[in-house]
């Protein structure tokens, strides 16, 4: 996915031991309300509600301090262990994994099955689905149909490649408990993973309803959506919630690119970038946002941050290739284009613009071989067979040019069809 942090999809929402959570339609409230009902804790009950919705804000460090002062005003192992189960969520969504495995550790004793979900969602944090499945499988012995429990089973069950199983757990528990979100996010996930788009979307669109303010199911949901209405309106609201929700801001800038607000694209991705500068895909989206304004230094600069993160970065080294182009340096950016499809295979746009690029620059048999290796080797990819369309058409072979175009027409993936059979029909 640019995806969206898959650190921040592990935690839930509901608490194991006080029966209740942040259901459906509960008001969020604004962060400075949260912040000012933060300095009011009365009580351990009050203390576990309030950081749950802090958390869901993204206001983790708020969270830890509400709790550290409802501890000492909590009743009984039940509350306490909800208390280090939360307090441990929030060290996990901070990054810091040894702490939130010392709030586990202190469950010990207190509830045994609170202490073996503790330790099945540290767990899965580290990718560790092998010690993950035998914790979770024992709070389900403790706890018959959890949800919480159930959830981290199939999760730990997917991390293990077992996405049958998986998707049954995760079924399961979202039939159980059916106005929760969290076990169709993870639902949608895996079924996105298996290349089940559609039903990853419907899975998304369900956790939306049940759940219309949980932050993570509707950053997902724009995540996965073509860029349009649908996206932008989930992104947004995502981070009117969560206003540190930098994943879905980096989304968000690439869905208004697209959508052709250039301006608050820009605005998205570099508040993105100043809150999480190791992002390459998020650098050479900007840069890619530089061609569009024409700015092919900018745009350069961009592109090589992207590749000093990850080397083999396909899309920033097209960004850097574009750029060349743009500058006049045909000959660099011929070698560039190279690079970036050998980076990037699954499509031929790399190919595409290289093409275009020739073309545009009078190199007319580099363009030529750059379209003829995208039909080459995306055969059925309409696009392709427009751009070569093009060349030969700029290379006044008007027989070849019509064929292409003919297999334009009738070729897979978008283009402007009436744009083709207007070139078509141009050709003498």
């Amino acid at each position: 996915m640019s995806r969206l942090s898959r650190l921040s999809r592990w935690i839930f929402f509901g608490p194991v031991t006080c029966g209740t959570f942040i259901a459906a339609g509960a008001a969020w409230g604004s962060i400075d309300d949260l912040k000012a009902e933060a300095k009011k804790v009365t009580d351990a009950d009050s203390a576990l509600d309030l950081a749950r919705r802090l958390r869901r804000a993204g206001l983790f460090t708020d969270g830890i301090t509400v709790l550290q002062k409802g501890m000492g005003k909590a009743r009984g192992n039940e509350q306490l262990s909800a208390i280090h189960l939360e307090l441990a969520r929030l060290y996990l969504e901070e990054h810091v994994p040894k702490k939130a495995q010392r709030e586990c550790d202190q469950i010990h004793k207190l509830v045994p099955f609170t202490e073996q979900l503790c330790i099945a969602e540290a767990q899965l944090y580290n990718r560790r689905g092998s010690a993950a499945l035998p914790a979770a499988e024992q709070a389900l012995g403790l706890k018959a149909g959890d949800y919480d429990a159930m959830v981290a089973k199939g999760r730990a069950l997917s991390q293990l490649g077992q996405p049958g199983d998986a998707e049954a757990a995760l079924r399961s528990a979202a039939a159980a408990v059916p106005n929760r979100p969290e076990a169709l996010r993870f639902l949608a996930e895996l079924l996105t993973a298996q290349g089940k788009r559609e039903a990853g979307l419907a899975a998304l669109r369900e956790a939306r309803r049940v759940a219309p303010d949980d932050p993570e199911a509707l950053g997902q949901l724009g995540e996965l959506l073509d860029p349009g209405p649908e996206a932008r309106s989930s992104l947004e609201h995502a981070l009117e919630i969560r206003p540190s929700f930098s994943s879905a801001r980096a989304r968000l800038g690439r869905v208004l690119m697209d959508l052709g607000d250039l301006q608050g694209a820009e605005k998205m991705l570099t508040k993105a970038l100043s809150e999480d500068p190791r992002q390459a895909d998020w650098h050479a989206a900007l840069g890619e946002l530089r061609i569009l304004t024409h700015e092919p230094d900018q745009a350069l600069k961009s592109a090589h941050d992207a590749l000093k993160i990850v080397q083999n970065h396909g899309a920033a080294k097209l960004v850097e290739a574009e750029a060349l182009a743009a500058k006049g340096d045909i000959d660099l950016a011929v070698e560039a284009f190279e690079a970036a499809y050998g980076y990037s295979r699954l499509t031929p746009r790399a190919l595409l613009v290289a093409a275009q690029a020739c073309l545009k620059a009078g190199r007319l048999t580099t363009a030529r071989a750059f379209a003829e290796r995208a039909t080459q080797d995306f055969p059925k990819s309409a696009a392709a067979w427009d751009v070569l369309g093009d060349v030969l058409s700029g290379s006044k072979e008007t027989n070849a040019a019509k064929k292409a175009y003919d297999s334009a027409l009738s070729g897979e993936g978008p283009i402007d069809k009436d744009a083709v059979r207007k070139k078509r029909a141009a050709l003498k």
